[in-house]
């Protein structure tokens, strides 16, 4: 590693930011990372710790957003590495569920739909190979034996996105990353440049900032207090509500994605007899409460799909406010007007998926070198230069 003695300031302490961090870290910068909630994730209602851990980017592809699966489909492949190099520094085992993903219909209405999906994901060269319901309850005995078809997604994978934070958080601390738990209500610039970051109760002078606030981005950049702020797209929260549930045996091994009467319900498995199902989807602000008719939906699809469902422990009813830009695609770049601040956010659906890549593009560009291939899809280039 090179030394350098350029500080950089990462607000942000969820997956994007801490992956930032570590890398920035191992190309020799000092590095600083701030987030009220660093020392207690739970506290709080960050897409990181409430998301579903899913590794996904052909379940995820869809209509109309063929252009980005490059970028997705490199992050997946960088996950193994980027696993073991995370688990070697913290000295912590981050496993990647390797079982793959099951898409499910369980009516000849839903059963039409996936087909449509399967053969958009096969045309764009993804794998999908469709299954019979006796293929299904071979593969997991306690499905509903109302299911009437699915597809196998075997590259499809999934990680504890919790065990994934934590890994992330030991790793930063075993190379030296500094933790500030405190807001920042201040930042300070001179010129077309930021020099300091203010806090409730300090001061940091700074020579790079990145700014991977997830749902709450927008909010840190209008204190940069750009002369033409509408050149940068507004970041906005998404709700989404999950559930976690416990047995006392492996109740499912696949990830589950399933149409349920034309609603979308997925369910993950965790180690320990655990599940997390999910996921509600509103626009509702910042607003982090669990709603009664979201878990509602949740345990109804998940029963009809899973009926064990109504056995197991319930131990979790949560929010997470995934970070969506207008596009709902990820930016990573330099903010125009300014010479040293990266904008790191909007991850939406795929931020767990894109942390292996995240950090190495942003090292890219605090070098000011060649970004990784397929990183001109996280680009602010694509935007008109107006906020939506």
């Amino acid at each position: 590693m090179v030394s350098n003695e350029k500080h950089v300031a990462i607000i942000g302490g969820g997956v994007i930011g801490l992956s930032a961090a570590l890398t920035a870290t191992q190309h020799g910068y000092q590095v600083t990372v701030l987030d009220p909630i660093i020392e207690d994730h739970a506290r709080g209602a960050g897409a990181s710790w409430m998301a579903g851990g899913m590794l996904a980017p052909v379940t995820e592809a869809w209509f109309g957003e063929e252009a980005r699966l490059s970028l997705d489909i490199a992050a997946l492949k960088a996950w193994p590495a980027f696993a073991r190099n995370i688990s070697i520094i913290a000295q912590r085992e981050l496993a990647i569920n390797t079982t793959g993903t099951l898409q499910i219909a369980l009516d000849i209405d839903d059963a039409r739909e996936l087909e449509r999906i399967r053969n958009f994901q096969n045309s764009v060269g993804l794998k999908a190979h469709a299954l019979s319901r006796d293929e299904l309850l071979d593969l997991e005995p306690l499905l509903s034996p109302n299911v009437v078809g699915g597809s196998l997604i075997s590259t499809d994978l999934s990680v504890d996105n919790r065990s994934l934070v934590l890994t992330l958080k030991s790793a930063c601390e075993k190379v030296g990353i500094h933790f500030v738990s405190k807001r920042v209500t201040e930042i300070q610039s001179k010129g077309n440049r930021v020099h300091q970051v203010v806090t409730t109760d300090e001061r940091l002078d700074i020579d790079e900032l990145v700014i991977a606030a997830g749902a709450w981005s927008s909010e840190v950049v209008e204190m940069l207090q750009l002369r033409n702020p509408g050149s940068i797209p507004t970041i906005r929260p998404i709700k989404g509500e999950i559930l976690r549930l416990r047995s006392g045996i492996t109740a499912i091994k696949h990830t589950l994605r399933a149409h349920v009467h034309g609603f979308q319900v997925y369910l993950v498995p965790r180690a320990h007899g655990e599940i997390v199902v999910g996921a509600t989807q509103f626009e509702r602000g910042f607003d982090a409460r669990p709603t009664a008719g979201g878990v509602y939906e949740l345990l109804r699809d998940s029963r009809e799909l899973l009926p064990y469902i109504s056995e197991m422990e319930f131990l979790e009813a949560g929010v997470g406010l995934r970070p969506g830009s207008p596009d709902n695609a990820p930016i990573i770049d330099r903010i125009p007007g300014v010479e040293n601040v990266i904008l790191a956010t909007g991850h939406y659906r795929n931020g767990i998926l894109l942390t292996s890549i995240a950090g190495e593009v942003v090292a890219a560009l605090l070098a000011h070198s060649e970004p990784p291939a397929d990183a001109e899809f996280v680009s602010l280039a694509r935007f008109s230069g107006v906020a939506q």
